[in-house]
């Protein structure tokens, strides 16, 4: 039969066979630009036939270099035609798994021409394709009766109480219905990621000593749903960084974090929101002297930057449109792509520095800390005012010097986790604080209730020490040979 068709952007001729590994680059670069496409071997640059001789060996030579070079796997079509009276070869071929490289280099058809891509096109071609598998939206095995009953009441009184979501009479089937989370009596994965009790996130968290990885003084793992692990990563950043107190006139006690929570929340939402989950990836938040590090499995989604969001009003784009969708009508979310504007203009107003990294597989919002500004006024700053290495302090036992330190590494810390960390009983750990409190080491400041302790020092003590140290070789009070029985917490 004739060929009408000339060479465009999904037909390629090639004069013989000999011209296979061209038509290598060629397939991949068709596959990228339209899915689908034919290559006739056998046929000039102007569509006429030119003479070979075609063997059974000729089309499995094709395929066997299509199944070497051409990755993700296809499975192209591959037999003769006639043209003109004259046998050729025809190869159709599809596949949808873009982008596909050819011998590790990935192309674009522009017209009948294959273009290398620049990284930052390949980059872009990625996440569209992401965008399009948009794994939240398959079928999973997980049914309505596997939904937390108390996470989606929730949910619905907070998107009911913001008018996002109609006052209705609350109906666990019909609401999950509503919101799309459900199909052929099967949760979706956003639905099972947003509210299974069957605990489908990791979140780790972990407290460090330093700015390195190396000596952790705290580390948690929390198994849960999305909304269930934004409170846990929200609470515990909340109870482990520094406050500062100020008062409204004589009358009213302010409390004051070093980092704004609205922008920690703003970026732990942005990160659970954006997230990939078809892996199983753990989220993490890194508590570090200098910084703290907020990650989310998966690079960030977008061929943007958080920086191009925070200076321009950019739209949106989702890579998990059903979870951000249920995060913005309970109010998590207030205007998609308003979060990083948010968290950077907070950050700025408080004078917080903000950066990020962007790898392949996970993306990190990092604050750093000033600690310096929030202590800077703290007698206790002052190494000389340490009372972990006062000398009136030497008949302390390590229990004791365990719940100082500790009272000084985690600010509000209970008399609960107390005991936890130093695997005592609360009735132990209550003895050590009436001991602290009567040696004036330590205060309890606010109610019984919502109370807590911070680190005191005397005037007598401070005194005394000064003049120890004055006396002493070793000024360097975590060498001091008092301490010598501290453990590692």
């Amino acid at each position: 039969m004739p060929i009408n068709n000339i060479e465009n952007e999904q037909i390629e001729f090639k004069k013989t066979t000999n011209g296979i590994e061209d038509s290598l680059i060629s397939i991949a670069a068709i596959l990228n630009k339209h899915q689908k496409g034919i290559i006739y071997f056998g046929l000039k640059n102007d569509g006429t036939p030119f003479e070979q001789d075609i063997k059974d060996s000729s089309l499995r030579d094709i395929s066997r270099k299509i199944y070497e070079y051409i990755k993700p796997q296809i499975y192209p079509n591959i037999k003769t035609d006639i043209v003109d009276h004259i046998e050729v070869i025809k190869v159709e071929f599809e596949g949808a798994d873009i982008p596909y490289p050819c011998k590790g280099k990935y192309y674009l058809r522009v017209a009948d021409e294959n273009r290398e891509l620049s990284p930052g096109e390949l980059k872009k071609m990625m996440i569209q394709s992401e965008y399009k598998q948009n794994f939240g939206n398959y079928i999973c095995e997980e049914t309505i009766e596997d939904i937390n009953d108390e996470t989606l009441m929730k949910f619905f009184k907070d998107a009911t109480s913001c008018k996002r979501l109609p006052d209705i009479e609350y109906d666990k089937e019909k609401l999950l219905k509503k919101l799309g989370l459900i199909k052929d009596n099967h949760l979706i994965n956003a639905g099972r990621l947003l509210f299974s009790r069957n605990k489908p996130i990791v979140l780790k968290t972990a407290i460090f000593a330093t700015d390195q990885k190396v000596t952790f003084l705290d580390i948690q793992r929390y198994e849960g749903n999305i909304f269930e692990l934004i409170d846990k990563a929200i609470n515990y950043i909340k109870t482990n960084i520094n406050w500062r107190v100020e008062f409204n006139g004589e009358i009213q006690r302010i409390e004051i974090p070093e980092i704004p929570i609205e922008a920690i929340r703003e970026a732990i939402i942005n990160s659970f929101a954006h997230a990939r989950y078809d892996s199983k990836i753990q989220h993490e938040i890194d508590i570090f002297s200098n910084r703290i590090t907020i990650t989310n499995p998966g690079c960030f989604a977008n061929e943007n930057t958080p920086l191009d969001y925070a200076n321009k009003d950019l739209k949106s784009c989702l890579r998990n449109e059903e979870i951000a969708k249920i995060l913005f009508l309970c109010n998590d979310v207030e205007t998609f792509g308003y979060g990083i504007k948010k968290v950077y203009t907070l950050c700025k107003e408080n004078n917080i520095d903000i950066s990020y990294q962007n790898n392949e597989t996970d993306f990190s919002f990092e604050f750093k800390r000033n600690i310096k500004s929030i202590k800077e006024d703290d007698p206790l700053n002052d190494p000389l005012n340490d009372p972990l290495n006062d000398p009136l302090n030497g008949s302390l036992n390590s229990l004791e010097k365990n719940i100082l330190e500790l009272i000084s590494v985690f600010p509000k810390i209970t008399i609960e986790d107390l005991a936890i960390k130093t695997k005592k009983s609360e009735k132990t750990i209550k003895r050590s604080i009436t001991t602290l409190i009567s040696r004036d080491l330590i205060n309890r400041i606010g109610s019984k209730k919502t109370g807590y302790y911070e680190l005191k020092k005397s005037e007598s003590s401070s005194i005394a020490l000064s003049n120890f140290y004055n006396n002493y070789e070793l000024h360097d009070p975590l060498n001091d040979p008092l301490n010598g029985s501290l453990n590692s917490l």
